[in-house]
């Protein structure tokens, strides 16, 4: 609990006051503990902030994992799509400072966090292939295709009123399902837009118009 109580204190002291103004003592003071209490837990700043990215990582992934089925059938891809958008933009939403401190300012990589990512989305579409939902010729080029649009979407999103939660989780997951060609129940495919072949107002309508 201590420990905890220490990384809470920290993660509201780099927030406010930035990484290389923050210091060890401020953390102490934040979590109402002596000064050598913090450096019974952690040796040095690098050191906390290394458990300060751990404890980032496990919450990640944390939210990424789909929750126990509570005695209803497991969930389909589409629904398991639009669960990981809305994860993926929530947690980046809530964390949008704090993943600024541990790894742009502190110069660190952010490969970790897109391994995680990119298994639960490896998972999501073998998964969709077992079952039949969907066809993906190259599982992995699918997967990294998908997870950078993903991120890429999310960090726009985080300079954004959460008023365009709604409008961006429903919006990604339908391309992400449109991308993958999931299945409907039913056997329907999830529906393309306009301008999709001879849906909508698209060519494939306008030249059947002309001719």
């Amino acid at each position: 609990m201590r420990r905890e109580q220490i990384l809470d204190a920290a993660e509201r002291v780099l927030v406010e006051r930035g990484l290389a103004a923050a210091t060890m003592a401020d953390v102490a003071e934040a979590a109402a503990v002596a000064k050598g209490t913090v450096y019974l837990y952690f040796e040095s700043k690098a050191e906390l902030l290394a458990a300060l990215r751990a404890r980032y990582f496990e919450r990640f992934a944390a939210m990424l994992g789909d929750p126990p089925p509570g005695g209803r059938a497991p969930a389909g891809t589409a629904e398991r799509v639009e669960r990981l958008v809305a994860a993926s933009y929530d947690f980046a939403r809530a964390n949008h400072a704090l993943h600024h401190v541990l790894f742009h300012e502190a110069g660190f990589g952010e490969a970790d966090a897109f391994t995680r990512a990119r298994a639960v989305m490896a998972d999501l579409v073998e998964a969709g292939r077992a079952s039949g939902e969907l066809t993906v010729a190259d599982p992995a080029l699918a997967t990294d295709f998908l997870l950078h649009g993903l991120h890429g979407v999310l960090v726009t999103a985080t300079h954004h009123p959460r008023s365009q939660r709604r409008r961006l989780v429903a919006g990604v997951s339908e391309l992400i399902c449109q991308a993958l060609g999931v299945t409907r129940p039913g056997g329907t495919t999830t529906p393309r837009g306009p301008g999709s072949g001879s849906t909508g107002r698209g060519p494939g309508r306008e030249r059947a118009r002309r001719g």
